[in-house]
């Protein structure tokens, strides 16, 4: 539970110091940078671990696939990051877990019940509060975080069918080449700059932080139950009201606070009743009498 919560408050701190930075700087050499850094931390997690042969797997369709859809989210939630309040954007992408119950039925068949239905309903009702989608208050990047919640919900999803026998690490890895090659196509059409020691370091500790914070979720979800781990997953919007405030002075409104309220709430409900549904699937069939 712990490991989460940190993992958490460390992809906050990635957001908070990617902003500082990418408000300042071409977004795809910002992007670069930290998936050097990132390439360099994971690749050495990858290698102590002694995975290195399971590198092999990056030809697998699913990985590849996998690592497509997790650089789309990544340039979607950079690109609005930039022009968002950080607490916002958080806010809509943790819509994903609706969003993945939802495609689950078009892509496994899944069946979803009227209960869950009805949180997915709710859960885009806070969605709509926080995009506030009305001539006077509407943003569009807004709408490019959404398609981050989207394609990050794809991505989890596709999650479920690699093969286990994949190391987590190996996944992660590919995750931040992926990124980097995203950030070096970007470049084509940006004009990089020297980037000041400051800003840097800055660039490196983000990298440090999203390393962190991946090898964290790996670590959280192997060692707990889902049903316990999951719910420390909100504990994002937290931090990333501490992190907007503290660097931007950003504060939400009443409306994205309402909106984050059922996003969070509906999740949690959503989650709840997937454990009882699978309870009831393990649970024996009584004898008859």
């Amino acid at each position: 539970m712990m490991a989460l919560a940190v993992g958490m408050a460390a992809f906050s701190a990635n957001d908070t110091c990617m902003k500082l930075v990418a408000t300042r700087y071409p977004l795809g050499e910002v992007i670069v940078l930290r998936g050097l850094v990132t390439i360099v931390l994971v690749g050495a997690v990858l290698i102590g671990l002694g995975h290195f042969m399971a590198l092999r797997a990056v030809r697998n369709p699913l990985v590849l696939g996998r690592t497509l859809l997790d650089g789309a989210a990544m340039l979607m939630f950079t690109s609005a990051l930039v022009h968002m309040r950080i607490a916002d954007l958080s806010a809509i992408n943790l819509a994903s877990p609706l969003i993945i119950t939802a495609l689950a039925v078009i892509v496994h068949r899944e069946q979803v019940g009227w209960r869950r239905w009805s949180a997915i309903a709710v859960g885009f009702v806070g969605v709509l509060f926080v995009v506030k989608p009305t001539p006077t208050a509407f943003d569009v990047w807004a709408l490019v975080g959404l398609g981050c919640a989207f394609a990050g919900a794809s991505r989890d999803l596709m999650t479920r069918s690699v093969d286990p026998a994949i190391p987590a690490i190996v996944i992660s890895f590919m995750a931040a080449v992926g990124a980097t090659i995203v950030g070096l196509v970007l470049g084509l059409w940006e004009v990089w700059r020297p980037m000041a020691p400051a800003d840097l370091g800055i660039v490196a500790i983000s990298g440090v932080f999203l390393a962190i914070g991946n090898l964290l979720i790996v670590i959280a979800f192997r060692a707990g139950e889902v049903a316990v781990v999951a719910p420390f997953r909100y504990t994002l919007l937290i931090w990333a009201a501490i992190g907007g405030y503290l660097a931007f002075g950003e504060v939400p409104d009443g409306w994205a606070v309402l909106g984050a309220a059922l996003i969070v709430g509906s999740g949690l409900y959503a989650l709840h009743r997937e454990v009882v549904r699978r309870r009831a699937l393990a649970a024996p069939l009584r004898p008859a009498e």
